[in-house]
């Protein structure tokens, strides 16, 4: 059968382009319009928020200063209580404090209005409809269902996209486009140079699909915690069973028995692109999902390093991965339901809308952020906001554990706006999880508060960059930030 429809041909104008509507792009979009811009939002699928909401990475990390583990125990006790810490400095506020307020005016989110935790958790079913009361209320024009399929060019620069659904193909010209598709598929296109993988060996972090498991007794999973706390250690006990007291958020942590036992008996799947798994260094957890102004102990999101070596911007590749950790979490929910005591009556509620992709490219900006600079808590003349999230590089293999590197300095870093302008090409910024760092730094950008910082940054950026005439890299860095300032982000 062959399918052919009389596309009808378009040609649309705006200002300010965003294309992807994910964690950086809503915030872009607001950010654009709030400064006097048009704009078109334009998102392939039926929501906005990205792996922030369909995606179901049910918190954000870290708009506070986020202190690396230091030891074993300590380790297992801080990954455990970040949901409820309000300690250390808070370094970003603004777009991403607003939607953490609103979330907690309808009871979507836990936590203290005005203020958010080092891990702030939410709703991700919410955040869907709350961030498009944002997006709306601001004034911007939502594209669902908008495939970009062609770069408008004109000697080296950007000056649109071409979007084709199964009845319309839309030229849609800007003065400013912003790339926030994750995985830079914009800039691609326009000829921009990226980067992808460890530089040694060129392999991405491993990717995730979140699941949510139903019908959990989990005080009966805490109290098998409770009676092996030489398996758990002590000080991991005690915080669980406080945090539960106190109708706090915690995280629960691998039971590595279990998982063991699993792999012997040959229940426990094994993730997608390695051959075995060790269990003392995997990178796996559940937490109780927070939803109409309470945590629900009998609904448990799981998050599992699940594919690995994969190219998410790989057809082929992504798809299979897509199969297998489906297929994973299938597995995992009768593992569950087998081994772990409280998860006899459970069942697979639902897996995520989106897969969790850590990374993929990387664009070289005018600037490279680096390790050092995060490590270092290094300053920038052009800094757009501070950050100060953990480093967070997951293994490639199954067989190292996570690295988790602490924010040197004063416990932040700047994010410098030259990362968010593509080297060589005109008229385009890119803002989320690609934007230029190194392989090592990006485990830290990549986080959600920093996709809103960077978002909420080049919307601002180019509705300055359209008012003046200008090129988005001839902005004026001080008014940039006296802009951002204004709206309550820390420079």
């Amino acid at each position: 059968m062959s399918l052919t429809v009389e596309k009808e041909h378009k040609k649309v104008q705006t200002e300010v382009l965003v294309i992807g509507g994910g964690t950086a792009g809503f915030a872009a979009a607001i950010a654009a319009a709030r400064n006097g811009a048009k704009v078109i939002l334009v998102e392939q699928r039926d929501h906005l928020g990205g792996t922030h909401s369909g995606g179901m990475v049910m918190m954000i990390r870290s708009m506070r200063h986020m202190r690396a583990p230091q030891g074993a125990d300590h380790k297992k006790v801080m990954i455990t209580s970040y949901e409820s810490s309000f300690d250390d400095q808070q370094v970003v506020f603004s777009i991403a404090q607003e939607y953490i307020d609103r979330m907690l005016d309808i009871g979507s989110a836990w936590g203290a209005k005005g203020q958010a935790t080092a891990r702030q958790l939410f709703d991700p079913e919410i955040a869907k409809w709350v961030i498009e009361r944002m997006v709306l209320d601001a004034g911007v024009d939502v594209w669902f269902y908008s495939q970009t399929t062609e770069l408008l060019l004109a000697d080296g620069s950007v000056t649109g996209v071409v979007i084709e659904n199964l009845q319309e193909r839309i030229e849609i010209s800007a003065k400013v486009t912003i790339d926030t598709t994750g995985n830079g598929d914009v800039c691609a296109a326009a000829g921009a140079r990226f980067e992808q993988g460890d530089p040694h060996d060129g392999n991405c972090q491993p990717m995730t699909l979140y699941f949510v498991m139903g019908g959990v007794d989990l005080e009966r999973t805490l109290a098998y915690i409770r009676d092996n706390p030489a398996e758990f250690g002590q000080q991991y006990v005690d915080t669980v069973l406080r945090m539960r007291t106190e109708g706090k958020p915690f995280t629960v942590l691998p039971f590595k028995s279990k998982i063991k036992e699993g792999l012997a008996n040959g229940d426990y799947p094994i993730p997608y692109g390695i051959d075995k798994v060790n269990p003392d260094t995997l990178t796996y957890m559940a937490r109780p999902m927070f939803r109409n102004g309470k945590f629900r102990y009998d609904l448990m999101s799981h998050n599992m390093d699940m594919a690995y070596n994969v190219d998410a911007t790989n057809r082929k590749e992504l798809t299979k991965a897509t199969i297998a950790m489906r297929d994973i979490a299938v597995k995992m929910a009768a593992f569950y339901r087998k081994y772990i005591p409280g998860y006899e009556d459970s069942y697979l509620v639902h897996t995520a809308q989106s897969v969790g992709i850590r990374d993929s490219r990387r664009i070289v900006g005018d600037y490279t952020l680096t390790k050092q600079d995060v490590l270092s808590g290094r300053k920038f003349e052009d800094g757009i906001g501070r950050y100060g999230s953990v480093v967070d590089v997951h293994d490639k293999d199954g067989k190292e554990s996570l690295m988790l590197a602490e924010v040197g300095g004063s416990g932040w870093f700047h994010i410098p706006y030259r990362t968010l302008v593509p080297s060589g090409v005109r008229n385009l910024l890119v803002a989320g999880r690609c934007i230029s760092a190194d392989y090592a730094a990006q485990g830290c950008t990549r986080s959600q508060a920093a996709c809103m910082m960077t978002g909420q940054a080049t919307g601002t950026a180019a509705a300055l960059a359209v008012k003046a005439g200008v090129e988005p890299r001839e902005v004026n860095i001080p008014e940039l930030q006296k802009t951002l300032a204004s709206q309550n982000q820390l420079i």
